[in-house]
């Protein structure tokens, strides 16, 4: 089966939906939205949280993806446990995203839950009961110190739901608030060491090249520790070429990587046009479904097809002809990964 692991939802509608789009974006969440053609002001519209979810449900069943991730994201909480409103700038709820699972077949729910907000544990027993197949932090987005002790008991309770942590590692453009520091992949050594299946968003990789870049260091902890993976979202880009040149040169790296594509992040795919040819890269830059766009571009870049199906070993998943919340949870502990 073919796996998407990192697919974002954005909405605005607080109240009924648990989202949340603040006043100040960053130019980069503009610049998502732009690819998308939408602006804030469309997005903040009646009803446009559900014409956004429909359309990207639409792009689901219309790929050749079989299941296909769906994050959530916590808000931004103090380490007193308190929520910080006023630095909060981005929020899809997990309701919100859970209840995308009886809609569609291929969805799979991933969940977000702050490890310092004071119901953490008891949110997170809920959204496991919900059916949820991971936990997504971005911790320069929610001020989330992983190496901070506060997050031990959470760690253990992903262990004991056999959750794996998806967490982004390098400088985030799109939501950014906090130090960049928070996503150095060393940081989340304390998990790694609990037991949890820890997966780092982007390898560590940075977007521009004046960014710092956390993949030397996620290459030796990905040799080093036996459940520390890492996903090559966003790495239909330029700068993340020789990145993946690397990881697909190296059998020991190679199988420590999970296809995710970082929808809504743009997939540009003239970055191959010198392993693709011409012909072949016009094709794939007409493919107008951006989660099939992303997922061919992939395919034909020749990586293995376990890079596609790993997370079948890694997420929790629900078990055949169960309804979400009755789902294996010893996937993630039982396969030491």
């Amino acid at each position: 089966m073919n796996y998407d692991i990192h697919v974002h939802l954005a909405g605005t509608d607080r109240a009924r939906n648990g989202n949340y789009v603040g006043p100040k974006v960053s130019p980069g969440f503009r610049y998502l939205l732009h690819r998308l053609g939408l602006t804030l002001d469309a997005l903040r519209a009646p009803g446009a949280d559900e014409r956004f979810r429909d359309l990207l449900l639409e792009w689901v069943d219309t790929s050749s993806l079989d299941r296909v991730a769906i994050l959530a994201l916590d808000g931004v909480y103090r380490r007193d446990g308190s929520f910080d409103d006023g630095n909060t700038r981005l929020m899809t709820g997990n309701d919100y995203v859970a209840s995308l699972l009886g809609r569609h077949p291929r969805v799979l729910f991933g969940a977000s839950v702050h490890p310092f907000r004071r119901d953490a544990l008891a949110e997170l027993d809920r959204v496991a009961e919900r059916g949820a197949c991971l936990v997504k932090w971005i911790p320069s987005g929610q001020n989330i110190q992983p190496d901070d002790p506060l997050c031990f008991p959470f760690y253990d309770a992903l262990v004991r739901h056999g959750l794996p942590l998806l967490s982004h590692a390098g400088k985030e453009h799109t939501l950014s608030g906090f130090p960049t520091t928070l996503n150095d992949p060393r940081r989340l050594k304390p998990a790694l060491d609990r037991g949890v299946t820890v997966i780092a968003a982007h390898c560590g990789t940075r977007l521009f090249l004046h960014d710092p870049s956390h993949f030397r260091a996620w290459c030796a902890m990905a040799l080093e520790y036996e459940r520390f993976y890492g996903d090559i979202s966003a790495f239909a880009v330029i700068t993340r070429c020789r990145a993946l040149t690397r990881l697909q040169q190296t059998p020991q790296l190679l199988r420590k990587i999970v296809y995710g594509s970082d929808f809504p992040a743009p997939v540009q795919v003239w970055s191959f046009v010198h392993r693709l040819g011409l012909r072949r890269t016009r094709e794939l830059a007409a493919v107008r479904n951006p989660l099939e766009r992303a997922f061919r571009t992939f395919r034909c870049l020749d990586l293995p097809s376990e890079v596609f199906s790993r997370a079948g070993e890694l997420l929790r998943l629900p078990r055949d002809g169960t309804v979400a919340g009755e789902c294996d949870r010893g996937v993630t502990v039982a396969s030491a990964t």
